[in-house]
């Protein structure tokens, strides 16, 4: 797995459980280079057309609901539930730093 560090990340969204564990398992065996954070999500999603769709609108409304406040670092929390509530998936989340 590659990250580029020359880009700056404030969200990395996974739609598979086993990616989102590699990409924090390698986020976390890295130094820190420039110490930003980073929110790593997974939203698990089947692998199928009509799961894709309604998956790419949940993730589109996530990241929404994150650009909407203004520092999400302060209210992660908040935010991630009222998006279960509102779509029904539980994500799993992680701050990391890179």
């Amino acid at each position: 797995f590659v990250f580029d560090c020359s880009e700056v990340f404030d969200v990395v969204l996974c739609f598979e459980e086993r990616v989102f564990d590699v990409l924090v398992e390698d986020l976390n065996g890295r130094d820190s280079v420039k110490g930003e954070a980073v929110l790593v999500i997974n939203m698990n999603v089947k692998d199928n057309h009509e799961e894709a769709a309604v998956g790419a609108d949940d993730a589109l409304h996530l990241c929404e609901m994150l650009q909407a406040v203004d520092d999400w670092e302060d209210c992660v929390e908040q935010v991630l539930e009222n998006f279960e509530t509102l779509s029904g998936r539980k994500p799993l989340y992680t701050i990391c730093f890179y």
